[in-house]
């Protein structure tokens, strides 16, 4: 089967970050779709494509791993009451990066709009956040950096800190992976995690992230010898 090619962006990629081990770059972002075409598996085409639309490394892209989540940051609108608007779908993509000739430590904050189609995808495939889901809370930091409240609440989970160095300041995010969660059930608690973060004035979703004008300059280009 020939997919056909796609012009006009049907996926937004989040906040690109890139960390060099040695010779390799690994670029991690999270992927969106308002058009519910999700990602599978991926290839190399689609994924190329995705470096070089958010322009943060040159290299050859060696491998890749797609994990799909729900969080309240890539909700369309986490105030409302039914649980359903509290988790927005989206996937975590990690692309290894061979022979860099030059990588940014991150990108911008706001989405970069993104082209392409997954030729795994199989159209009729749930691209609706299910009862059972895998959930992420993502929390950007406020006057502080104090993110304990979020380990505190969730013995076990999983927790993340990236940092993204701006022209102004550092700047601290938090990921917390609950693991796979009954959703309904956890709504109450995630709401919870979500207050405890905006009382301390952090960014708990992508629309507030996307208004912070002093966000959205990539880091400037390492060059690798």
């Amino acid at each position: 089967m020939t997919l056909p090619n796609v012009e006009s962006p049907n996926y937004f990629l989040w906040q690109p970050v890139c960390h060099r081990f040695g010779s390799t770059v690994r670029c991690s972002f999270d992927v969106t779709s308002a058009e519910f075409r999700g990602i599978n598996k991926g290839d190399a085409r689609l994924f190329t494509g995705f470096l070089a639309a958010m322009d943060v490394c040159v290299g050859k892209l060696e491998s890749w791993t797609v994990r799909r989540f729900v969080s309240p940051y890539h909700a369309y609108d986490p105030e409302e009451d039914d649980w359903r608007s509290l988790f927005g779908l989206a996937w975590r993509i990690d692309l290894m990066i061979t022979d860099v000739s030059r990588y940014r430590a991150h990108g911008k904050a706001a989405a970069y709009p993104g082209a392409g189609l997954d030729p795994t995808w199989v159209d009729g495939h749930d691209c609706v956040a299910g009862d059972e889901e895998n959930c992420v809370i993502i929390a950007t930091e406020g006057p502080a950096r104090d993110f304990s409240f979020l380990a505190e609440s969730h013995v076990g989970g999983e927790l993340e800190l990236i940092e993204y160095g701006y022209s102004h300041a550092t700047v601290l995010q938090a990921r917390l992976d609950l693991g796979t969660v009954n959703l309904p059930r956890a709504a109450e608690s995630v709401r919870e995690l979500l207050h405890q973060a905006k009382i301390r004035f952090m960014t708990t979703d992508s629309s507030q992230t996307a208004l912070r004008s002093a966000w959205q300059k990539p880091a400037e280009w390492t060059i690798v010898a």
